[in-house]
């Protein structure tokens, strides 16, 4: 891979010298520069031969006269003026073709002596009313002068004999002891050792010119420039072409100026306020051709706003920085102000190969572009070190992605992966994006363990925002764009709703994805213009699912819950996006339809989908027999007519389905239809239908096994709940139970299922003892036909996890037993019981053996004994409960215990519940909240619980604040007597300013009180860490706890990641671990010690079964 260079004539040994640098080049010189020829183009940047047309003007670095009538003189242009270090000066030049040049052959352009002439010439006349000038231009190879006259130039350089005088060159002068003498005699000195960049002139006079600007020798933080006019463009082409062979040549003999100490300190604070200065590679001089900040609506850049300054690009590790520096006010240092650009922002890359300008895109996603136009001629070290820059922060993304940013000419280029310590480049990318785009770092994980498909992407929720902003996701999504490393990725949770509606189309320059990495998958012409004209939502979906083969389960669990309503959009809304489509279903279905993704695991879960989308789901489905392996559609709004059609696509996905979900939907659909569909599902490893079935049926809905050979099936999670169970399904499920197999079964749930005391006896003889599964029977008339289960339970057989909750005893006798069957029980180490309870008020017996429960229970790890909110006050333990928790104070098993919902506040006395919370020394999570404890019986509890060093989470609630501070004001009003007939408004207004008064010292000591709650966990957390104790929590207890605040160092760590030298990914092939470094034209103008682009590790990629 080369990059593409300038034609130009040059002597011998500049061409050897050339050739021998050009071995050495590395594959990063796959750079090509661009140039746009056409004026018509809107993205050039100009051709070599600028003519002026009469149809246009080119653009100018220059305010414009105001519109309205020709002033006198307009047309007449001014005398050029001198020029000095800081200012910008114009020389007209003559009309004449200039003089062809001369070099001495004792003058090497590698670097003579300072009057080795390489070019003279005159410069185009300028006139005017009062005088006519005739400048004169000398390049020798150290530096350029521009003279008043020829006689002035013929004074400094006599003339060698020629036969025609008119056109006799300029002899070199033998030697001069410095620069000084040239300058003497010069209007203008220009050291090439010096100059920043030669360019065209891009202003609107009716000639041909250049631009030259160089760091001025007086002051370092200042250019000069000078500006010169030609009659014909190839007399400027020439004069560009010697004069930058001149300056590199210099550059070459003297070696590259480092910056100056006043620009590198200014740089460097700058730097160290962001804590960035440790990545800080290379500063280059620029120029910058048009103003790069942004103006005030209306306003125009200041004449000479480039004057009295320098400018420096300066890279860090993910930015670019264009600083300009002036000196201070007081004169004593140097300021820079500089303007941070992303380089992942780059969006495109416009050069000119004729000279050194070349413009940089840049753009936001959602926002407007920015266009950066500079000058340098370090142009291509630049380019190069982009394209390095890209390559490293974006390694999984592949050559083609860079080429319409870059214009790379060869595509045989190996990008290199990194190691699996970053996870295939995620982590760099990421953070290149979060700082490009400008926003807060996202919270992410990876799980390796109860996953389908590991490793998984995780994104997490935010921590200090409601929800994460456009960018903040849209910087996930392409950080994940072409990964091979993840297998499956959740957003379950994430809130996409800022990238609902939102088009991205009229100004991104990006490229729409549609080739998978390796090129293996792709999308056709019409798929293309789809996705060309769809949402951003939409793009980025196809961009995730398309660009990495890897991926085989997406979870959008919520990803779209807070979208409006179809009926509340289709009232007056203009959306762009059909009120009757979900926004997530087509990129899905393209992909699907298309075969062009190995997805084949998906969840939808709490997304509201319309019934066109069902139709295009079922049609996918229909499409692609036994594709399909997991689904689900929870909570999706689906009406019954949308439940048919998906049955239908399912149907055909019978013989595939390992997962499927279609719970909570408003719809139902018969079990006859379900059964059709199941009794063949023997893939299955989790079904959840709850209330989705309804009707009655002959037979068993599904028997979980091969009728044919009487294979079982490895059901690991089965959920009926809602529908009346007949009795043959529950005999198939009682008789898989029996079975070996159905030990992987670690969820059994059978919710409001009417299964009767008999049937649930039935279920806990063919479940056994301590089995690891959970068992849900809430909501059943348990106590109905039999009771043995319960002695059960006293005997030890039942599962370890079993969940009660909502059970309607209609006899406290029966209740008790429940109570003491628990107490000797010694399989059971999670229970739930929300919202049962005795049919009355406690009583002192039931309260008794409660205490003894907690007391003598040694095989409970978590509890969960909490009241429902939505029933009578009578369903609560209340204050036998609060009497009853003594029993806890020795209790040493018990990690977990929740008692939401039961009036604790209503007792009288609180003293047990203090007694346990100091003397407890197992219990290492309590949820005590929504027990309407007002601001003192808030302050008691919290002064127990600071005795207590073994509680890690004690979660509050702000439901509990406001009923504190209601339940004060109400009070307050009981207490004021009638107002008086004399002074109504004056007893209202005191009594309302003494509320205030009490309200907010009640909401300062609430806050106090919260505080020392949080100084407490962190005191108890830190003291399990000091002594590296674990608590060997299980990670579904942790799941089952409700509370956001717990530490990240509870949680079992995830498998460890193992550096090995061969990684799973989805293409055959090994990536060649070549370091791809930058090939320099030219040195460097400050380098680092330290290279924030280091080489990346690679790894073998093998094909995936």
């Amino acid at each position: 891979m080369t990059v593409t260079m300038e034609s130009t004539s040059v002597p011998q040994q500049v061409l050897s010298d050339k050739s021998q640098r050009r071995a050495s080049f590395s594959p990063i010189k796959a750079i090509r520069s661009l140039s746009i020829s056409s004026q018509i183009s809107h993205l050039s940047i100009g051709s070599d031969t600028e003519v002026p047309s009469s149809g246009s003007q080119r653009k100018t670095l220059r305010k414009t006269a105001p519109a309205g009538p020709l002033k006198k003189g307009s047309l007449i242009r001014n005398d050029s003026k001198s020029s000095s270090d800081g200012s910008v000066s114009h020389a007209s030049t003559s009309t004449q073709p200039t003089t062809p040049s001369v070099i001495s052959r004792s003058a090497s352009i590698h670097g003579g002596d300072p009057g080795s002439v390489i070019k003279s010439g005159p410069l185009q006349q300028e006139s005017s009313i009062l005088k006519s000038r005739k400048e004169y231009l000398v390049l020798t190879s150290s530096v350029l002068l521009r003279f008043k006259n020829r006689a002035a130039a013929e004074n400094q350089f006599p003339t060698s004999s020629t036969p025609d005088p008119a056109l006799s060159p300029l002899t070199p002068v033998g030697s001069y002891p410095s620069l000084k003498d040239f300058a003497c005699s010069a209007e203008v000195t220009v050291p090439l050792e010096k100059v920043v960049s030669v360019f065209k002139d891009e202003g609107t006079r009716p000639s041909f010119g250049l631009e030259i600007w160089w760091k001025s020798s007086q002051m370092t933080h200042v250019f000069a420039s000078l500006e010169i006019d030609f009659h014909l463009p190839d007399e400027r082409d020439d004069w560009l072409r010697q004069i930058r062979q001149a300056v590199k040549a210099r550059a070459r003999a003297l070696g590259e100026a480092r910056a100056s100490p006043d620009i590198e300190t200014s740089l460097t604070s700058t730097l160290d306020a962001n804590n960035e200065n440790d990545s800080l590679v290379d500063i280059y001089p620029v120029i910058p051709r048009r103003p790069y900040t942004k103006l005030p609506q209306g306003r125009e850049p200041k004449k000479n706003w480039r004057e009295s300054s320098s400018f420096y690009l300066a890279f860090t590790k993910y930015s670019l920085l264009l600083a300009q520096f002036a000196g201070s006010p007081n004169g004593q240092k140097v300021v820079a102000s500089p303007v941070r650009f992303g380089v992942v922002t780059l969006c495109r890359v416009r050069v000119n190969i004729s000279d050194e300008r070349f413009d940089l895109v840049f753009r936001l996603p959602l926002g407007p572009l920015h266009t950066v136009e500079l000058s340098s001629r370090y142009h291509q070290n630049i380019l190069n070190k982009l394209f390095r820059a890209d390559t490293y922060l974006k390694p999984a993304w592949p050559l083609w992605t860079r080429r319409e940013v870059f214009y790379v000419n060869d595509d045989t280029q190996q990008i290199p992966l990194p190691n699996g310590e970053d996870y295939a480049g995620f982590k760099t990318t990421l953070e290149a994006f979060i700082e490009g785009y400008q926003c807060q770092p996202v919270e992410w994980k990876v799980k390796w363990k109860d996953v389908p498909h590991a490793p998984q992407f995780c994104l997490l929720k935010a921590r200090d925002q409601s929800q994460y902003s456009a960018h903040q996701l849209l910087a996930v999504f392409r950080a994940l764009r072409f990964n091979e490393f993840f297998k499956s990725i959740s957003f379950c949770d994430i809130d996409f709703s800022r990238l609902w509606n939102r088009f991205d189309n009229t100004q991104r320059l990006e490229s729409t994805i549609w080739l998978s990495r390796t090129g293996k998958r792709s999308l056709i012409r019409s798929e293309v213009d789809r996705v060309e004209h769809s949402s951003v939502l939409f793009q980025e979906l196809v961009s995730i699912l398309l660009g990495s083969e890897s991926i085989k389960s997406l979870d959008l669990t919520n990803v779209l819950r807070k979208i409006p309503t179809r009926s509340s959009l289709q009232n007056g809304s203009s959306s762009s996006v059909q009120a009757d489509v979900c926004e997530i279903i087509p990129p899905i279905v393209l992909l699907w339809i298309s075969l062009q993704t190995r997805c084949n695991s998906i969840k939808l879960d709490g997304n509201a989908i319309g019934q066109i989308d069902a139709v295009e789901l079922c049609r996918v489905l229909h499409s692609r027999p036994n594709f399909l392996r997991s689904f689900g559609v929870s909570r999706c709004n689906l009406n019954e007519t949308s439940l048919v059609y998906l049955w239908e696509g399912l149907h055909e996905q019978r013989l595939s389905l390992q997962e499927l979900n279609t719970s909570y939907n408003p719809g139902r659909i018969e079990a006859s239809r379900v059964a059709s569909t199941l009794n063949e599902a023997s893939s299955l490893r989790r079904l959840n239908l709850a209330y989705t079935i309804r009707g009655e049926l002959e037979g068993p809905l599904f028997r979980p096994w091969t009728s044919a050979t009487f294979e079982a099936w490895r059901l690991e999670e089965l959920d009926l709940s809602g529908w009346k169970l007949n009795f043959e399904t529950l005999c198939g499920i009682m008789k898989y139970l029996e079975l070996d197999e159905s030990h992987s079964l670690s969820q059994l749930s059978l919710q409001n299922c009417a299964v009767t005391g008999e049937l649930a006896t039935g279920l806990f003889c063919r479940i056994g003892a301590g089995r690891d599964m959970h068992l849900f029977l809430n909501g059943n008339p348990l106590e109905a036909g039999s009771t043995d289960w319960i002695d059960l339970i006293h005997a030890g057989e039942a599962p370890a996890k079993l969940h009660l909750d909502m059970i309607q005893f209609q006899h406290e006798s029966n209740f008790n037993s429940l109570l003491t069957a628990l107490t000797h029980n010694k399989t059971i180490k999670f229970l739930s019981m929300v919202g049962t309870s005795p049919p009355s008020r406690v009583t002192s017996r039931t309260s008794e053996l409660l205490s003894n429960f907690f007391r003598t229970n040694t095989t409970l790890q978590f509890l969960d004994l909490s009241g429902y909110s939505g029933k009578l006050e009578d369903g609560h333990l209340g204050w036998g409960l609060s009497s009853a928790l003594g029993g806890l104070k020795e209790n040493t098993s018990l990690r977990q215990l929740r008692l939401r919902n039961h009036d604790i506040g209503s007792a009288e006395d609180l003293a047990e519940l203090h007694r346990f919370l100091m003397a407890n020394t197992g219990l290492t999570m309590f949820d005590i909240r929504h027990n309407n404890l007002d601001h003192r019986q808030f302050g008691e509890l919290v002064q127990a619980l600071s005795h207590n060093h073994q509680l890690i989470s004690f979660p509050l609630s702000q439901a509990d604040r406001e009923y504190a501070i209601n339940k004060e004001r109400g009070l307050f009003i009981s207490m004021q007597g009638k107002p008086t007939a004399r002074a109504p408004d004056k007893l209202f207004k005191s009594a309302e300013t003494r509320l205030n008064g009490v309200l907010k010292r009640l909401h300062a000591d609430w806050d106090s009180e919260a505080e020392n709650v949080a100084s407490i966990l962190e005191r108890n957390r830190a003291s399990l860490m000091n002594v590296n104790e674990t608590l060997e929590l299980e990670s579904e207890y942790l799941e089952a706890w409700d509370d956001e605040g717990l530490p990240a160092w509870l949680w079992p760590p995830s498998k460890p990641y193992q550096d090995n030298t061969q990684r799973r990914a989805s293409e055959s092939s090994i990536i060649s671990a070549e370091e791809i470094s930058s090939s320099l034209l030219a040195s460097i103008p400050y380098t680092s010690h330290r290279d924030s682009y280091p080489p990346h590790r690679t790894y073998v990629i093998e094909e995936e079964s």
